[in-house]
């Protein structure tokens, strides 16, 4: 009896000490440039936008691209403020998000992840990333993913000598031939 006494509190003790020093992993917003931040946030109160607009409206806006974001101004899920308007705007590049070209790519399920996970806005930065050296993408179920040049260059889903991420039919990523742009 006296053994386990000891042994006790010493497990408790040792199980303490790793906690308090085992290595936690780095929250990755946190080692993005601050206009990428501000993108992760812009996303994330569209995705809670759109959750809005489905519960008024019974499913997510109908239109495409520009027109897809517009529809929370538009329907009145937000007020039509600068301050709101900028929302639908990459901090990063000034530009509207690249978003959701439903007449191609309709949206079956909404929200939806897991296997059924679809992208529903990005970053815009035309010929060049909006954010330094990634962009974001806005998914189905509210997740923003960061997409880095340098990542996708290595898992080979980007050409070696690539600059940027292509949006549109064109992206040679999947995924991101789902969103529209939109030229200013």
């Amino acid at each position: 009896m006296p053994a386990r006494r000891v042994l006790v509190p010493l497990i408790v003790l040792v199980l303490a000490a790793a906690l308090w020093w085992w290595p936690f992993g780095e929250d990755p917003v946190l080692d993005m440039p601050g206009d990428a931040r501000a993108c992760t946030e812009n996303l994330r109160n569209i995705h809670a936008g759109l959750m809005l607009y489905r519960t008024r409206n019974g499913g997510p806006p109908v239109g495409s691209g520009s027109d897809f974001l517009r529809a929370l101004l538009s329907a009145g899920v937000w007020a039509d403020t600068p301050v709101n308007r900028s929302r639908i705007h990459c901090p990063g590049s000034g530009r509207p998000y690249a978003a959701r070209d439903t007449s191609a790519y309709p949206l079956v399920r909404f929200p939806s992840g897991g296997a059924e996970l679809e992208p529903l806005a990005a970053c815009d930065g035309g010929d060049r990333l909006a954010h330094e050296g990634c962009m974001n993408v806005l998914y189905s179920d509210g997740s923003v993913q960061t997409l880095i040049l340098a990542e996708e260059i290595e898992r080979g889903r980007l050409a070696p000598d690539t600059t940027t991420i292509a949006l549109g039919p064109d992206s040679p990523i999947p995924e991101l031939q789902k969103l529209v742009t939109q030229r200013p």
